[in-house]
């Protein structure tokens, strides 16, 4: 028997202005069938209707076929600003009747049109999440986007008794235009200052504080059509100096303690104010959310090139593939998805697309997400003075993202994991927020799940998975990174390989470059990460040329420095979660094991290089797509090494390593996740969908 459930749908009309920082609040019920249009104050973002209500009356759970012919909802938002504003729009509860309902128990499709260039962007099908959030980005001067949209019940609630009643809630705030790119608008936490390089010669600089809104030309932040990829920073709580050094060359005092200088003096700093490396903590890399047109076709080889990136607006998913993880167990299995494309059936080179799978972590869609800038160090000396597994296998190891500092060996996977899962925890040296009462399965020598109870920010650091590599390098290999960068040409074009090695201690040195990708390994031949001497034509510069951008504003240590061990394994002949020589995880489906969003999983497979092997790789993540010859060890672009995990060696590691020769981005190799000197990692910070400003 059908259940009869009365749900309120009336959707009154509310912007939410966000202004210099303070809220201003209006509502209105529009009860006229004529156009209206809402300004609030000197808002930009208009809400623009011609609905008076809309209600769903004596509705039940159904499926999407049938909820899909429900009324639709239609309402409008227009920018009658002077510049480019980036906006929300959630369905957030009625101030006088309280929706008793879940968002989840509410399923949705909504389409939007850009009136301006009539293109027509239906978004997949989903539940309602907990913020309310259907629609975010960027949205040009004039511009009127019109939504249609269209709720039900989803058919696996049980809202028995339970109402529904929302308003439409609009938030905007103007954005700059100096990037041009579409890229979203980098997620700033509270504890990050935005920053830019600035040049004192070929081979010095300092980081000055960016305009966090990128509008000031003298304090610009980023510019991905410039490959100036947005950088941010995290600094120590205090400092040993006194001063700030300001954008005009004068000082400022500090308010601290003996008056030294405090986290609090750098993040309420003026635009241009130095941050001195010796204060900074870790260094971050904004990676835009973006489709890829594919460039070969489904188990088919390809040779290096030139990747289609297209920016995408908010969380739009429209690329036109879909796959969905088919995770084998025979020793010879030869797929670990499968994949399907909504407008041609079958993928088709040069035309379908793919939203990268990087910009889903677990059921959540990011704008994007920041990369470590160098692979993770440490603070700790005697780690440091004497690297082995009993001084640096530790979860209690201050993890730091730095250049020109020893690179941190000698953890088991399951060490770095916990590591970095660690960094956000209460009291950390970065200043990442988060509730005093947090705790986590990380504790002693139990690394487990990777989830943090009484978790209360909207931020998760985690260890770099394959997919969030894929994108990286995939990035680096479009119109926005070193491949299209015209100070370099052939095979110059591709990331400069950080070759800093040498056997006394075992020491690999953070964001070095050896001026060619393929450079062997040197303590003498070598330039550190802000070299910007240009040594011959086409060549571009040295140092920054080991960056994905060429510039200064990439991520570097992605070819060579420490093998790179990345969150990403085959499951066990039996179909079990895999750890091998991890460190304490067990072979399980569930239970003593990472949380499945922290990880990406593949087939099991005998062997490290067979045809079948290799094209176990997934879409995206930088393995079997970018292969000019299956079955072959070196069939990576640019010859680089093509061996998956295999048998007993479970676990990924990428870039290669600054001793040995035949490595790059696109490198791929198995390990089982021991403790050793060759293997290091990264983290990655995934921030919650928030508009940068809603914190400040």
């Amino acid at each position: 028997m059908k259940r009869k459930i009365y749900i309120i749908a009336t959707l009154l009309l509310t912007i939410i202005g966000v202004i210099g920082g303070s809220y201003a609040y209006l509502k209105t019920e529009v009860e006229s069938k004529n156009p209206s249009s809402i300004v609030l104050g000197n808002m930009d973002v208009v809400l623009l209707t011609d609905i008076s209500s809309v209600s769903l009356n004596k509705t039940y759970p159904m499926l999407d076929s049938e909820g899909l012919k429900n009324e639709k909802v239609t309402f409008k938002i227009q920018n009658q600003g002077t510049m480019s504003s980036n906006y929300k729009v959630s369905l957030v509860d009625n101030e006088t009747v309280k929706s008793t309902m879940a968002n989840s128990s509410v399923r949705y499709q909504l389409t939007r049109k850009n009136e301006a260039t009539n293109e027509t962007t239906t978004l997949e099908i989903k539940n309602l999440d907990a913020l309310g959030l259907i629609d975010e980005g960027t949205i040009e001067v004039g511009v009127i986007y019109t939504y249609e949209l269209i709720l039900w019940i989803d058919i696996n609630a049980n809202p028995n008794n339970q109402s529904f009643s929302k308003v439409i809630q609009v938030e905007g705030m103007q954005v700059s235009n100096l990037d041009k790119s579409g890229a979203n608008f980098p997620e700033l936490l509270s504890n990050m200052i935005p920053v830019y390089y600035d040049k004192t010669s070929d081979t010095e600089g300092v980081w000055r504080v960016a305009d966090s809104t990128n509008l000031n030309e003298t304090y610009q932040w980023f510019d991905y059509n410039d490959y100036m990829w947005a950088n941010a920073v995290t600094v120590k709580e205090t400092s040993t100096l006194t001063t700030l050094t300001l954008s005009d060359g004068t000082t400022k005092s500090c308010t601290g303690t003996n008056g030294v200088c405090t986290r609090d003096d750098y993040l309420n700093s003026s635009m241009g104010t130095v941050i001195p490396m010796d204060d900074i903590t870790t260094m971050w890399v904004w990676i835009p959310r973006y489709k890829y047109t594919m460039f070969t076709g489904l188990n088919e080889p390809s040779e290096e090139q030139l990747i289609e990136v297209t920016f995408e607006h908010g969380i739009d998913t429209t690329g036109t593939i879909t796959c969905q993880d088919n995770i084998l167990t025979a020793s010879d299995s030869a797929s670990s998805e499968t994949c399907t494309d909504s407008t041609y059936g079958s993928i088709i080179k040069n035309k379908s697309t793919y939203t990268h799978p990087a910009f889903t972590f677990g059921e959540e869609e990011l704008t994007g997400f920041w990369m470590a800038k160098f692979e993770m160090s440490t603070d700790d000396t005697t780690c440091i003075n004497s690297k082995n597994a009993t001084n640096c296998n530790k979860t209690d190891l201050n993890i730091l993202v730095k250049p020109s500092v020893d690179a941190l060996s000698y953890q088991t996977i399951s060490t770095e994991f916990a590591s970095i899962r660690r960094m956000e925890i209460y009291g950390n040296i970065h200043g990442f927020s988060q509730s005093e009462n947090a705790t986590s399965h990380l504790d002693g020598n139990s690394y487990l799940t990777g989830e943090i109870l009484n978790d209360n920010n909207n931020f998760d650091t985690h260890m770099l998975k394959n997919m969030e590599w894929g994108a990286v390098a995939y990035l680096s290999q479009s119109s926005y990174g070193k491949w299209s960068n015209s100070l370099y040409s052939g095979n110059y074009r591709r990331v400069y390989k950080n070759n800093y090695y040498t056997s006394s201690n075992n020491v690999y040195k953070t964001g070095y470059s050896g001026g060619n990708y393929n450079s062997s390994y040197s303590t003498t031949n070598t330039y550190l990460y802000n070299d910007m001497t240009i040594t011959a034509t086409g060549q571009g510069y040295r140092g920054t040329g080991a960056s994905t951008t060429g510039t200064i504003y990439g991520v570097y240590d992605i070819n060579g420095g420490l093998y790179d061990y990345v969150m990403a394994s085959h499951v066990n002949s039996s179909g079990n979660f895999y750890p091998s020589s991890a460190g304490t995880w067990v072979a399980a489906t569930s239970g003593n094991i990472p949380n499945t969003k922290y990880y990406d999983k593949y087939s099991y497979n005998g062997s490290s290089y067979s045809t079948a092997s290799q094209t176990r790789g997934k879409l995206g993540d930088g393995t079997k797509e970018v292969t000019t010859t299956f079955g072959s060890f070196t069939g990576g672009w640019g010859g680089v090494s093509r061996y998956m995990p295999f048998s007993g060696y479970s676990w990924f590691n990428r870039g290669g390593l600054a001793l040995v020769s035949n490595y790059g981005v696109f490198n791929s190799n198995y390990y089982g996740g021991d403790q050793n000197s060759l293997h290091g990692t990264r983290p990655v910070l995934a921030v919650s969908r928030d508009f940068p400003w809603l914190s400040e």
